[in-house]
Parts: C-alpha cells; sequence; structure tokens
C-alpha cells in the first residue's frame, strides 16, 4: 500500500505547473522526501529479509546514483533534473519491491 501511494507521490511532480491552478504547490523537496522514504523502504525490506546478501552491491549503487540525483536537483530545478530525479526514484524503487 505505501508502494503505491509514494508511486503516486512521485509520479506527480512533472504536474507541477498544473498543481499551481488548483492552488497548492509541490513543494520543491517532494524528491528528497520521496528518497528518504524508498532508502527507508529498501532498509525494512532487508531487514524482514525480502532483500539478500547478493541484492546489496546493486541496491548501494542505486541509492547513491539516486542520492547524487536528487541533491544535484535541490541545486538547480528544472523540467529535465525534475524528470531525471522522477526516473531514478521510481526505478529505485523498482528494485525494492521486485
Amino acid at each position: 500500500m505505501a508502494a503505491l501511494v509514494l508511486a503516486g507521490a512521485v509520479s506527480i511532480g512533472p504536474a507541477r505547473a498544473e498543481s499551481t491552478a488548483f492552488g497548492v504547490p509541490l513543494s520543491p523537496n517532494v524528491h528528497l522526501y520521496s528518497y528518504f522514504i524508498i532508502n527507508g523502504m529498501a532498509r525494512g525490506a532487508f531487514l524482514l529479509g525480502k532483500l539478500h546478501q547478493k541484492d546489496m552491491p546493486l541496491l548501494i549503487q542505486m541509492d547513491e546514483t539516486t542520492r547524487k540525483v536528487v541533491l544535484r536537483n535541490l541545486d538547480s530545478q528544472t523540467i529535465r533534473s525534475d524528470f531525471k530525479a522522477e526516473q531514478v526514484l521510481t526505478r529505485y524503487l523498482d528494485l525494492i519491491l521486485k
């Protein structure tokens, strides 16, 4: 259930211009919040045994890549950097949910 909510939150990002039409602009930190949530989900999946030792190298690499892209997005938020952050966050989430 949490994964569906998170996937919905990540997919809302491109609608930033449309969301202001409703009077509720998205936080500029939405990708950072999503990263923290997905990172916690990865830790929880490892502790619950859903992820195994063999999954860790790929997961660590994806975590580092995601963190760098999200931090770059915080420095200069453009449509392109928002899109890239959403793509990387989605791939990171997909690794956990497989």
